[in-house]
């Protein structure tokens, strides 16, 4: 009996490791049915509101692509007022409205249609706050979550394979004021601090210091770009890396617009004002 007995205190906090190895077990697979269902009802809903804007990017194959592509403005801002554009990458899941917020804090965690997701936050694709809405500044700033299903704008990091780069340089930006049609000059990898939102600058030479900074310091090879005094209009991507804290950023130029007032080709739109703001990093909330 004694023996039995000394064999079942043995027994006893085994028993209690395994009935907790059993319920961490059971919790991480609820966990991950949650996130799994937040990932497929993500993807729902941006399916369903690209239908809604009516975009079909198969439009933009024809020569005059950018003059006719249509998107339903007016179906978009009755979802969120707070619509400013449409960003299209071709060769990657890149196909969203973006949205524009009183800070770079809102759209983190609400998505589109104002819901917060549970476990897996999708949010928004959206212009930083400080930008003008009508898209005139010389950089435009617009910001995605690197999502694990690969959505939103986790294509962005994935071009720092050089290949993958070369294969994904064209993006479209459809805005209410004019059209897009963009070329990526260079992939910056930097930390959530780097002071590299800039919107306006007080003269063309400070512009083209901006530029010629982002080339230099591009992860991939981009030998076809302009020169940076030929870039006088830039989009920025931003998006961050899951393997640090660190942000991926593709900067592009303008190769063709439909926007009021400028022309289509490189070297695009001075900013009318000419004036320079102090913008801090920007990007420490961007995950």
């Amino acid at each position: 009996m004694a023996g039995t007995e000394g064999e079942g205190r043995k027994r006893g906090p085994w028993n209690v490791v395994f009935v907790i190895a059993i319920v961490v077990f059971v919790g991480s697979l609820i966990a991950l049915g949650i996130i799994a269902f937040s990932y497929l009802q993500g993807q729902q809903k941006y399916g369903e509101i690209a239908e809604t804007s009516d975009f079909d990017p198969n439009d933009l194959n024809d020569p005059d692509g950018l003059k006719q592509v249509a998107i339903d403005w007016d179906a978009l801002k009755a979802v969120n007022p707070d619509t400013v554009g449409w960003i299209y990458m071709p060769e990657t899941r890149v196909n969203y409205p973006v949205v524009q917020g009183q800070d770079n804090e809102h759209y983190l965690t609400y998505d589109f249609d104002g819901d917060q997701g549970w476990l897996a936050e999708y949010g928004a694709v959206f212009l930083d706050y400080r930008n003008k809405s009508d898209w005139s500044d010389q950089v435009s700033f617009i910001y995605g979550h690197h999502m694990n299903d690969g959505s939103m704008f986790a294509d962005i990091a994935g071009l720092a394979d050089q290949a993958r780069f070369d294969q994904c340089r064209t993006v479209y930006v459809l805005t209410p004021h004019g059209n897009y049609r963009l070329r990526s000059f260079s992939l910056v990898h930097c930390s959530a601090y780097d002071p590299i939102v800039e919107t306006s600058f007080d003269s063309a030479e400070a512009m083209t210091q901006y530029v010629q900074d982002k080339m230099d310091r591009s992860e991939v090879a981009v030998p076809d770009a302009p020169k940076a005094s030929d870039i006088t209009k830039v989009f920025a991507l931003a998006t961050c890396d899951s393997n640090s804290s660190g942000r991926y950023v593709l900067f592009c130029y303008v190769v063709d617009t439909t926007a009021k007032g400028l022309a289509g080709e490189v070297g695009l739109a001075q900013n009318p004002e000419g004036q320079t703001e102090g913008f801090d990093n920007g990007l420490e909330a961007v995950e």
